[in-house]
C-alpha cells in the first residue's frame, strides 16, 4: 500500500511545483500596476522614474543593476549560468526576479524604506542570497528543484519571510 502512495505523492508535489512556476511566471508577465501586496504602491507602475526591466535569455548573461531613490526592478533570466546583482537603496525599493535554468546565481540588497523582494528560481544547483536592511521590508525566495541554496539576512524595522525549497535544498535564514 505504501509503495502505490509513493508515485501519487511524487506526482502531487510535481504538478504543485508545475502550478507554482506557471502562476510565478504569469504574476511576472502580468500587469501589477494594481498589485500591491506589500503595502504601498508600487513605484514606476503609476508613473514614477526608476524602473527597469530586463529579460536575458542563453548561458552565461549577467546583471548588475544599481538604484538610488524610487527603485523598481524586474527582471527574467532564462537559461545556464546566470548571474543577477541588484543594489537598491531608499524610497520604495521593490526587486522581482525570474530565474529557469541550472547554475544560475542572485545576490540582491536592498536598504531604506519599503524594502521588498520576490525571487522565482526554477532548476537545479541555483543560489540566492537576499540582504535587506531597514524599514519595512519583506522577502518570498521560492526555488524549484535539486541542490539549491539560500541565504536571506534582514536587520532592524518590520520583517516578513517566506521560502519555498523543493529537492534537496539548504536555507539559512538570519534575523536581527
Amino acid at each position: 500500500m505504501k509503495a502505490s502512495r509513493a508515485p501519487m505523492r511524487a506526482s502531487k508535489v510535481a504538478l504543485c511545483a508545475a502550478l507554482g512556476a506557471a502562476v510565478s511566471l504569469a504574476v511576472y508577465a502580468a500587469d501589477l500596476s494594481s498589485v500591491s501586496d506589500f503595502g504601498p504602491p508600487e513605484p514606476g507602475f503609476g508613473g514614477a522614474t526608476q524602473v527597469a526591466r530586463v529579460s536575458q535569455q542563453g548561458l552565461g548573461n549577467r546583471l548588475n543593476a544599481i538604484q538610488a531613490g524610487q527603485n523598481g526592478l524586474m527582471a527574467n533570466q532564462m537559461g545556464i549560468a546566470n548571474a543577477a546583482a541588484t543594489a537598491q537603496a531608499g524610497n520604495d525599493n521593490w526587486t522581482v526576479l525570474q530565474q529557469s535554468g541550472a547554475a544560475n546565481l542572485y545576490v540582491g540588497y536592498q536598504t531604506g524604506q519599503y524594502n521588498r523582494s520576490i525571487a522565482v528560481q526554477n532548476g537545479s544547483g541555483n543560489e540566492a542570497t537576499v540582504t535587506q536592511v531597514g524599514n519595512s521590508m519583506s522577502s518570498q525566495v521560492t526555488q524549484l528543484g535539486n541542490n539549491n541554496e539560500i541565504s536571506i539576512l534582514q536587520s532592524r524595522n518590520g520583517s516578513g519571510l517566506t521560502v519555498t525549497q523543493t529537492g534537496g535544498a539548504r536555507a539559512a535564514v538570519l534575523m536581527k
